[in-house]
Formats: structure tokens, sequence, C-alpha cells
């Protein structure tokens, strides 16, 4: 089951020797910064735990293209522009996580 927002900030309160309420203050402020950033298109790196990636592709017009298979001439659809935030775990949540035996022993 995964950690609620209430979880984690008793869990850092204590881990970080505060009041629940200025944990909660701290990671709603991380939160202000990271989505900041994000919107910025920026690369962030939370801690050694995490890395986001905002990835900006600019729109395709349609052309001319082959199938493959047939050779037959066709017209590749135009693409709209898009956004993706890419997260990437380093080393600390690699580390972190349960070894592969007891996953599959579950």
């Amino acid at each position: 089951m995964p950690m609620t927002q209430t979880q984690l900030a008793d869990a850092v309160a204590e881990k970080a020797g505060l009041s629940r309420a200025d944990a909660k203050k701290a990671l709603g402020a991380l939160e202000e910064v990271i989505l900041e950033e994000i919107g910025n298109a920026e690369k962030i790196k939370i801690g050694g735990v995490v890395q986001l990636d905002v990835r900006v592709r600019p729109a395709t017009q349609a052309r001319p293209g082959r199938n493959p298979a047939t050779g037959e001439e066709i017209m590749i659809s135009a693409k709209p522009a898009s956004v993706a935030v890419k997260a990437r775990p380093l080393a600390k949540a690699k580390n972190a996580a349960p070894p592969l035996s007891r996953v599959q022993g579950r």
C-alpha cells in the first residue's frame, strides 16, 4: 500500500525532529519548487533518490513515406507537440529497493 502524504509528513517530522505542521510546510514548499522547475522545463534531482527530466518534443508536419513491407507510398500523419516528465531512480533508490528474491517470494 502506498504511503499517504500524512504518513510521509509524519515520517519526515520524526526523522528531522520537526513538528508535523513544519514537516507538512516543508513538503509543500518542496512540491512548489519542483513544480516550478518542471514548469521551466528544467532537470531536477531530489536528493540522491530520483531525477526528473522534462522532455519537450516539437510538432512534426505530415510527410510522405514508404510502407517497408509492401513498398507502397503512404502519407505519415502529423504529430502534435508533446511534453513528458520522466522520473529516473538514482543509485540510492536502486540500492534501497528490496532484493529480487524477497520480492518474488511474496
